[in-house]
């Protein structure tokens, strides 16, 4: 059983957010999984999934939040137990049963290259999805609430993150201490009107010169989910059929 971790905080996403995720993995998934939402605000969310109450929202600054997955048994998870984190803002668009069945070693911290940034050398990792056991990356939470003022602002401040909330990756990516397995790349990818030149630029450079990340509505077969990262690339403001079809 694989735990799966997803953050709802303030209402800059609405609830069809966490819902959609999850639907989107029982769709798209044979694993069994226990859903997961830390949030203050539970309304409209599907009965199914479970609710871990956020009390203190003022404390952190959005995504940061997510920091306290990584604490010793948060929402009562056994130390041992695989945990997945999903930020809510993916689209899951084929099986992802090698994903969540992925032969994670003890000791190991599962996450993939964000080939489509132009910051990787800065940050590797993307930290929309982060899979590890838990107990074993409880340094980060540590390190993190003993100067969590600090840590919020340092990466924008040393220009490795662009504001006004920014830089949780880069902090994970900084501190973490557990050796990386790496996911394929060509699983993963971004939708963003605004880049698409520039995402199938890098996807030439970085994945296959051969094909195409994006045309006619349809993606290279080899992608499995699309993050829509940046603080303002909203999924509802798009009418693409691939969205109604895998999202609405």
């Amino acid at each position: 059983m694989i735990n799966i971790l997803t953050l709802k905080v303030t209402e800059k996403y609405s609830s069809k957010y966490v819902n959609n995720l999850y639907y989107g993995l029982k769709k798209f998934s044979n694993i069994d999984f226990n859903f997961y939402c830390y949030t203050e605000n539970k309304k409209g969310l599907d009965k199914n999934i479970i609710v871990i109450p956020l009390s203190n929202v003022e404390k952190y600054k959005l995504q940061w939040h997510k920091l306290i997955f990584h604490k010793n048994n948060f929402g009562n998870i056994n130390i041992g137990e695989k945990c997945l984190i999903l930020d809510i803002d993916w689209i899951i668009i084929n099986n992802i049963d090698e994903i969540l069945n992925y032969n994670l070693e003890k000791k190991r911290f599962l996450c993939f290259e964000r080939w489509w940034s132009e910051k990787i050398k800065s940050c590797k990792i993307n930290g929309g999805l982060q899979m590890y056991y838990m107990g074993d990356t409880n340094h980060l939470w540590e390190i993190f609430k003993n100067d969590h003022i600090y840590w919020q602002e340092y990466f924008i401040n040393n220009k490795l993150a662009i504001g006004p909330v920014n830089g949780e990756q880069n902090f994970i990516d900084k501190h973490l201490k557990l050796k990386r397995q790496w996911l394929p790349m060509e699983w993963f990818g971004k939708y963003s009107v605004e880049e698409m030149m520039t995402i199938q630029k890098l996807w030439t450079r970085r994945i296959d010169e051969h094909s195409l990340f994006y045309a006619d509505d349809e993606f290279d077969d080899r992608l499995k989910m699309i993050h829509f990262s940046n603080s303002d690339n909203y999924i509802e403001n798009y009418k693409e059929n691939w969205i109604k079809a895998h999202w609405e």
